[in-house]
């Protein structure tokens, strides 16, 4: 084949205009060469001459084809955009140059060709096509709701309702999330005009109404569905829970009403409507709704929020005695003997607080059924009985009801004077936990041959110059503990616990306190935790507070610290007014915490301090409708169990010297009361025996973290 000589005589066809002969010499060329592009770019060209797009886009696509073969994807681009100029609507040629700019992440470009795709199929009535192309766009560009609005039309003309109202709903919720609300309502209405019975959609117009803050719009759109309609249990509940917005309490109580005769599951949903009522403090309604929920759904999350919100009740009203009785049946229900035993107990404070004796005794009977070997029950029984009996049986005694730590200090005789062994050195060195080691060893082969008197002995002794030692404090208490020395015990789990404070080991701290309520009583009724925190004094006006006593008794029969913490559950506000021995004091409360205190010629702390040590007498305690100066900064516990330090360190002192005389113990008792609680020396000895049972009232607060003592 002569190339050369038949290029020139097809350019010579063509300058006379003999286009198909031309192309006839072209396709000899191409009979001997078919790989040769630009032989198929002149075919091509004359083609398109001829107004032959068919054929020239065949030439075209094989060009392109070879391009992007050989990884020339500019040139395969530009084939396939000449064939699409000539065949504009060649879904062929698109496809290939979308094939081209996907892999060149050329994305904008994608989009275009995608557009054009799809108004071609659309164009050709390719439905499904159409809709791939949509499905491919939306994905590229989920920011273009215009798209997903086109896809809904198009779905809804071809007849397909349910995947357009689908859409419809979902760019709603992007509009919603967006805080677009207008076009929320738009999409909203679209779905209408589709679906006009659409159940769903009420609730959703609803909704956007509720965000804009058109409450009573939405109630109209509600309500105008359910004209229409009554059967909508949905549309009802969403209902109430505007109504409860719109402060509407007895129409949404209405609408509840109907729901639940409908079907018993919507109880569930009626907590905001009882925390509304609790916020208007209507807690009477609010228990019987509590009630009906924790006998028809007893299922565990409604059954702890029914508990939260009988706490919240408590918390506004410590006196309301059926909260107490529901509260009861839903710990024990679950199992939860611990808060069912803390119930127990502040329900019986609030009976006492009504004089409804018996029915705290009843109570206290209940406590010592879960717990029958809790000192702490017993006593309160005991106290229960007295208040009921009036005391009439101690006072026909004529002599008070016997320590309950008697045997007690029966088993601490031998070991009360322990001293250190003459084989003992006193100059032990405990700088390493190694050394803490070795010194508890030889403390455990002094337990082994007997010798406990002297392994106690040891331990106060070094404990003397490391107080800070946990791990020798731990020993200490235990050998106290096995020794029969309760009291001792527990006051070594309050050093511990003091030690773990400073270090903020809180719970750890708090486990410690806990096993301290146990072995001492006199620490054992700490319940903060259980008494309400916000509640306010009942109201009174000054005439009446000062000629009407609230509360008044014996202080031999009802110890001073009981009636304190009864003030203190019950977060009074008032004066409590003491006589003993011709001597009167005054403790001045604000909602249940100790604000000052006056008594033997002294004010503040120290006045408190010395009330601490009054074992008889008489109490009254008047209300006041305002509060008082605050002159103690210190908490309840704190003012208490410090005024029980300073007692135990007096009494013992006295019993080391024979008896200080009186002026000697109150100079004591002074001087120890100005030094900082931490820099003094920590005693081991117990609390003075007949303080036994005096419950300490309230756990540490703000200035000393703990949950409770």
């Amino acid at each position: 084949m002569n190339l050369p000589k038949l290029l020139k005589q097809a350019e010579k066809l063509v300058s006379y205009g003999k286009t198909t002969e031309a192309i006839e010499v072209y396709q000899e060329i191409l009979s001997e060469d078919f790989q040769n592009n630009q032989i198929h770019s002149l075919i091509a060209d004359l083609y398109i001459e001829k107004r032959d797009m068919q054929r020239a886009s065949r030439h075209l696509f094989k060009i392109a084809s070879d391009w992007a073969a050989q990884g020339n994807s500019v040139e395969a681009a530009a084939s396939y955009r000449k064939i699409l100029k000539i065949l504009p609507k060649n879904t062929l040629a698109r496809e290939k140059l979308l094939e081209i700019f996907t892999k060149n992440g050329a994305k904008n470009e994608v989009i275009n060709l995608m557009m054009e795709l799809c108004a071609v199929a659309e164009s050709e009535g390719n439905v499904p096509k159409t809709i791939e192309y949509l499905e491919k766009l939306i994905s590229l560009d989920p920011a273009n709701r215009s798209l997903s609005t086109k896809l809904a039309l198009f779905l809804n003309d071809r007849g397909l309702k349910e995947k357009s109202i689908e859409i419809f709903y979902q760019l709603a919720r992007d509009y919603f999330r967006d805080e677009h609300y207008e076009d929320t309502l738009g999409a909203l209405e679209k779905i209408r005009a589709i679906d006009p019975k659409d159940r769903n959609l009420p609730i959703r117009v609803s909704e956007v109404y509720e965000k804009q803050g058109k409450i009573e719009k939405g109630i109209e759109t509600l309500l105008t569905s359910l004209a229409e309609d009554p059967a909508q249990p949905n549309t009802m509940a969403f209902l109430a829970r505007l109504c409860i917005k719109a402060g509407k309490i007895e129409e949404a109580e209405r609408i509840y009403e109907k729901l639940v005769k409908i079907n018993k599951s919507y109880l569930a949903q009626t907590f905001p409507f009882i925390e509304v009522l609790l916020a208007e403090r209507k807690l009477d309604r609010a228990l019987a709704h509590i009630e009906r929920l924790q006998k028809e759904v007893p299922d565990g999350p409604t059954r702890q929020k029914c508990v939260e919100l009988l706490e919240e009740i408590l918390k506004l009203d410590p006196q309301k005695l059926d909260a107490y009785r529901l509260l009861e049946s839903l710990y024990g229900t679950a199992f939860q003997y611990d808060q069912l035993a803390l119930t127990l107990l502040s329900h019986a404070d609030a009976y006492i607080a009504k004089c409804e004796y018996a029915k705290a005794l009843d109570l206290a009977r209940q406590l010592i059924d879960l717990e029958p070997y809790n000192e702490e029950y017993r006593r309160k029984h005991q106290v229960i009985e007295k208040l009921l009996s009036g005391g009439s049986r101690a006072k026909a005694l004529g002599k008070p009801a016997p320590a309950a730590s008697s045997e007690e200090d029966d088993e601490e005789a031998p070991y009360v004077a322990a001293k250190v062994d003459s084989h003992f050195d006193p100059t032990v060195s405990i700088v390493t936990d190694e050394d803490v080691d070795n010194f508890i060893v030889d403390i455990e082969l002094l337990e082994k041959f007997g010798q406990h008197a002297s392994a106690i002995g040891r331990l106060e002794h070094v404990l003397k110059q490391y107080p800070q030692e946990i791990k020798l404090r731990q020993k200490l208490k235990i050998l106290y503990f096995d020794r029969k020395m309760p009291k001792r015990a527990a006051q070594e789990c309050l050093e511990i616990a003091k030690i773990l404070q400073h270090q903020d080991q809180k719970e750890e701290a708090n486990k410690y306190l806990r096993e301290a309520q146990r072995l001492n009583p006199v620490l054992s009724s700490a319940r903060r935790d259980a008494a309400p925190a916000t509640v306010k004094a009942a109201p009174a006006t000054a005439a009446a507070a000062a000629s009407y006593a609230a509360l008044k008794g014996d202080l031999s029969e009802i110890g001073l610290l009981d009636v304190i913490q009864m003030l203190d559950n019950c977060q009074k506000t008032g004066k409590l007014l003491i006589s003993s021995e011709r001597q009167a004091g005054t403790i001045f409360f604000n909602a249940g915490r100790i604000v000052n205190a006056i008594y033997q010629e002294k004010a503040g702390d120290e006045a408190m301090y010395a009330l601490v040590a009054v074992k008889g007498g008489t109490f009254e305690y008047q209300p006041s409708a305002t509060a008082f100066d605050v002159v103690i900064h210190n908490s309840n516990t704190n003012l208490l169990l410090e005024g029980l330090r300073l007692l135990d360190e007096a009494n013992r002192d006295m019993n080391e010297a024979e008896a200080l005389p009186y002026e000697q113990t109150e100079a004591l008792l002074q001087t120890a009361s100005h030094e900082p609680l931490e820099s003094r020396p920590q005693p081991v000895t117990s609390v003075n025996p007949s303080l036994a049972g005096v419950p300490v009232l309230q756990s540490i607060d703000e200035q000393n973290p703990l949950e409770e003592i």
